[in-house]
């Protein structure tokens, strides 16, 4: 049965976020190695969150972390915290991930020299 749960959820996900249509922006990622361009969604929610939390100066995707969800599948493996990652020409850091039935919740830190 949890299989199913599973299957739904993923299923779920594919009609509803990653629908490119709705949510989510095909982007250029590289991290590891890999480059490939896959549907992310831009969580503006959290991404507020952390840059309130972090005493934010700038508002919106220019403030210091940008918080991105993508597939698991999409992404081929979890990068890990602390790498550094491409999104697009941008270069950030991977502050955290978290991994919620296979959606990749991926906190990115603006890279500094």
């Amino acid at each position: 049965p949890m299989k199913n749960f599973k299957e739904m959820l993923d299923k779920d996900l594919d009609v509803t976020f990653y629908n490119t249509e709705e949510f989510a922006q095909v982007k250029q990622v590289k991290y590891d190695g890999i480059i490939k361009n896959i549907p992310v969604i831009f969580d503006s929610e959290e991404t507020k969150e952390r840059n309130a939390a972090g005493g934010g100066h700038a508002e919106g995707i220019y403030g210091r972390h940008t918080v991105i969800r993508a597939r698991l599948s999409d992404m081929g493996k979890e990068p890990r915290q602390g790498a550094r990652f491409y999104l697009e020409n941008e270069l950030f850091t991977v502050a955290s991930v978290l991994n919620e039935y296979n959606e990749l919740i991926i906190d990115l830190e603006r890279f500094d020299e």
